[in-house]
């Protein structure tokens, strides 16, 4: 199987096969129907639904120069109305892909998560970020950044086992996930390595299946093969060579997300799991090119794995 290593590659990749049929809640919003307009021009989707206010999105698609017969608008009066009928229209099967546009989080993910008419699939739902930087060899994910604050152990089995079909999208079947803390020894101050250490026993049990866990690491042993021999860690399939990273908190994954934006220089997307569909979860400050890479992700994880 082949692994993908840059979002030009996985781009290319997902354009071999169906195009995307987007769900967006809210989708009166500049840099929501940006997003729509870049997105036919690449030739990534063939159907878009789009939820709020009728005659302002209509007045968006003419300010982008989108021909409205090419998608379907469904009105809504307010973010509740316009998260539910996105929501629906993916349990309908009409959307293989929700968008969170201009709606606020909390109706958002309300409805997402209603237990009668939402999409959650697993115990929790996650997010991950995925880097692309000159510095490091392949893509690398940061676990989770923007959805549980503190997760348990149980939070953090659940938010790997999220990762499965990205990972095995990118054509990679033993995902190797590093877990980050403070410290490369178990330490009872910190529940980070604790948890590290509990992780890499139920992978080594096999408990966890497609999954090659180490820890606890130090962010330099995890990210640096050179860190990881200076501190006799070269016996480790993770160490200095992980796909994922895992964070003990999402400020230590969102701070160090962020670092490798603008400090990196990285290429990124992102992407909610543990629903049925991806979830497209951009902040409002996301560049374009995020935001595509946001797309082209979400559409990795639909079409399945890689050729």
């Amino acid at each position: 199987m082949r692994q993908i290593r840059t979002f030009d590659e996985l781009e290319r990749n997902v354009k071999d096969k169906r195009l995307a049929r987007i769900a967006i809640a809210g989708a009166a919003d500049d840099a929501v129907l940006e997003t729509v307009a870049q997105a036919i021009e690449k030739n990534l989707i063939s159907k878009a639904i789009l939820t709020g206010i009728k005659d302002e999105i209509v007045n968006y698609l003419k300010k982008y120069n989108i021909n409205k017969d090419q998608f379907e608008i469904r009105n809504a009066d307010n973010d509740v109305e316009a998260a539910l009928i996105a929501v629906k229209a993916v349990r309908n099967g009409e959307a293989d892909i929700l968008m969170k546009g201009k709606v606020e989080s909390k109706p958002f993910f309300k409805q997402v998560l209603d237990s009668q008419t939402g999409i959650k699939a697993s115990e929790v739902l996650s997010n991950i970020s995925v880097f692309e930087m000159d510095s490091y060899h392949k893509l690398i994910g940061v676990t989770d950044n923007a959805i549980i604050p503190n997760p348990t152990l149980e939070n953090k089995i659940a938010i790997i086992n999220n990762t499965r079909p990205l990972y095995n999208a990118l054509g990679i079947s033993n995902i190797k996930v590093a877990a980050v803390a403070a410290a490369d020894k178990v330490t009872k101050a910190m529940q980070a390595t604790i948890d590290a250490s509990e992780l890499k026993k139920l992978s080594d049990l096999n408990k966890i299946t497609g999954f090659i866990i180490d820890g606890p690491f130090g962010y330099d042993v995890s990210i640096s093969s050179k860190a990881a021999k200076k501190k006799n860690f070269q016996d480790s399939e993770v160490a200095g060579d992980p796909d994922l990273l895992l964070f003990h908190d999402l400020e230590a994954a969102n701070a160090i997300g962020k670092a490798l934006k603008f400090h990196g220089q990285a290429k990124s997307g992102g992407v909610v799991l543990g629903a049925t569909v991806p979830i497209m979860f951009n902040s409002r400050s996301d560049s374009m090119e995020r935001r595509l890479n946001s797309l082209i992700l979400s559409m990795a994880i639909q079409k399945g794995s890689v050729a």
